[in-house]
């Protein structure tokens, strides 16, 4: 009688969670180690309140027919029974200097209004539109590792894909701050310097909005938990087991091969293969024993740089935002009362305001969010030395920005039902991410040029999912990483990869 291979898997992340659904389908016997209480990584949400207070989604690429997402997100079971709303805009920009901006997905009706605002820019504004266009004709095939991809795949792509690929690549070695200089308008300049991280790659913004354009990436009602929700149930309803309160602290090896995971409290769990899928820093520099990772390796961890830390404010408010349109990414605005979180002085902030997802808040309410740009340092060293001070911090951000949101929305400071902040420290303690990284590695040029592996040469049967082998993270990165990790394993077991959609 034989026995399933044994597959240890540590994160019950989006990546963890993807790799273990998979590997059900494929008959291995499976176990998540997950250090905190409760599935999710950073793709989290929290009660507040009466309110769900959505950590991450703000939309989900492959949410429709088109791409193969599509296909592995009703593989992995978040398709069926979720309902989700397609935004008509990206990104909303009010008062830069006196000038409302308008992000629309929908690229023909952005030429025009940005031509609007700058006429003496159509070149520029006629550049940009292009590669939106060029990159979302792009049919990349995503259902397959690359690894496993031979020369002729290879040449099939290029054929079918050259002018996208062209793009991209052209766009992967020009940063969004670099492609702004081209603008004469300094409206233009800065909503594009603004858009999120200007160091990052253009093609990384290029391809967020191609994906919008094509409708196919719409934002699942019911936010990060109901998604994390269904896959834990698609997870468990195969078979999978998943430990909670579980950390993993060593990845035992012999004879250049893992032996299994080893936890907190000295047990170890024998496993035939393991899958980090968790702080790629963890568990290459103090999970696994020295003398695996390569100096090239190594090289990429000291020079990338990782996404930087967020402070993420939430809030309840008592009434409703039928005047406000809805956007993707948000309405950002300046603020009347600059603030500084951490080390970092904000004069605008982009603020999530949820009118079009009533089933994060009670009735006649409406969740509000904003994600802001800090430093992990100074939050660290501040909660070392005072903790009531880093609280009282913590408090004066959530009153200034709730003075802010008075000050755009008038009578909101009167309407809060709560206020809260998440900090680095937070993200840090929740996920375990380095430097309290909510999304790996920045896509800046360099990082779209290197190329992250996700085993090593010296040790086998390990492999590692997630946003540490994908930069610019995001969902489905860390989704098609953990089916990646499980199609490789299949083939060095000889056996088929399967998938089926329940």
């Amino acid at each position: 009688m034989t026995f399933p291979k044994r597959i240890a898997i540590v994160g019950a992340g989006i990546a963890g969670l993807s790799a273990g659904i998979y590997a059900r389908m494929n008959g291995f016997d499976v176990t998540i180690f997950e250090m905190g209480h409760k599935a999710g990584g950073v793709c989290a949400s929290w009660e507040r309140d009466g309110y769900a207070v959505n950590g991450s989604i703000h939309w989900l690429v492959g949410s429709a027919p088109g791409t193969d997402l599509y296909d592995m997100w009703r593989q992995l079971g978040v398709i069926e029974g979720n309902a989700f709303y397609n935004h008509s805009r990206f990104i909303e920009y009010r008062d830069v200097d006196g000038v409302d901006v308008h992000f629309y997905v929908n690229p023909a009706k952005l030429r025009l209004h940005l031509l609007t605002i700058s006429p003496d820019d159509g070149e520029a504004i006629d550049e940009f539109i292009h590669a939106i266009e060029t990159i979302a004709e792009n049919h990349i095939p995503l259902d397959t590792a690359f690894e496993l991809l031979n020369p002729w795949d290879w040449t099939k792509i290029l054929a079918r894909n050259f002018s996208s690929l062209m793009a991209m690549g052209k766009y992967s070695r020009i940063s969004v701050n670099a492609f702004a200089d081209k603008f004469k308008s300094s409206v233009l300049r800065q909503v594009f310097q603004r858009f999120w991280s200007g160091e990052m790659a253009m093609t990384f913004f290029l391809m967020q909005l191609a994906y919008a354009s094509k409708g196919t990436a719409g934002y699942p009602l019911g936010g990060s938990g109901k998604f994390i929700a269904k896959l834990e149930e698609r997870y468990r309803a195969l078979g999978g087991k998943l430990l909670f309160g579980q950390r993993v602290v060593r990845i035992p090896t012999a004879e250049e091969r893992v032996l299994g995971v080893e936890t907190e409290d000295g047990r170890q769990h024998a496993a035939d293969y393991v899958i980090a899928a968790c702080d790629g820093h963890t568990a290459l520099f103090h999970m696994l024993p020295e003398g695996y990772v390569d100096d090239r390796l190594r090289q990429a961890y000291q020079s990338l740089r990782p996404f930087p830390a967020l402070a993420y404010f939430s809030a309840g408010v008592a009434r409703t935002f039928d005047e406000v349109a809805p956007s993707i990414v948000g309405l950002n605005v300046p603020l009347v009362e600059p603030v500084m979180v951490g080390a970092r002085r904000h004069d605008r902030a982009t603020f999530q305001i949820y009118n079009f997802d009533p089933t994060l808040a009670p009735a006649g309410k409406t969740l509000i969010t904003a994600m802001l740009e800090t430093d992990f340092e100074s939050w660290h060293e501040l909660y070392d030395q005072d903790p009531a001070a880093y609280r009282e911090a913590r408090e004066r951000i959530c009153r200034s920005l709730a003075r802010n949101l008075d000050a755009c929305f008038p009578g909101v400071g009167k309407a809060l039902d709560f206020t809260d902040l998440a900090t680095p420290l937070t993200y840090h303690n929740w996920t375990g991410n380095y430097r309290g990284s909510y999304e790996g590695w920045l896509p800046t040029p360099e990082a779209m040029q290197t190329r992250l592996p996700s085993h090593l040469q010296r040790l086998k049967n390990f492999y590692m999912a997630g946003h540490w082998v994908t930069p610019g993270g995001g969902m489905p990165p860390a989704a098609y990483s953990g089916r990646d990790a499980i199609q490789l394993i299949c083939r060095a077991e000889r056996r088929h990869f399967d998938t089926e959609v329940p």
